[in-house]
């Protein structure tokens, strides 16, 4: 059993700027064969999707194409 983490504070960033949205796993493990999604409102269409290995684009909210990666 484990448990996802993220920022313990608001992430801010100046548009047009890359920025990290943090997230690990406690207690530490590889997530490299687990998937893992960011999503909003609906979980079908995600910011992000990686599962078996990959990043997965085909049904990313539009506003995120081309500009997100794990």
């Amino acid at each position: 059993q484990f448990r996802v983490l993220g920022a313990d504070h608001p992430v801010t960033a100046v548009m047009g700027e890359d920025v990290v949205l943090p997230c690990h796993l406690s207690p530490r493990l590889n997530a490299e064969n687990m998937e893992v999604r960011w999503f909003r409102s609906r979980f079908s269409i995600y910011v992000h999707l990686y599962h078996s290995g990959q990043d997965h684009y085909s049904s990313q909210m539009p506003e995120y194409q081309e500009r997100t990666e794990l």
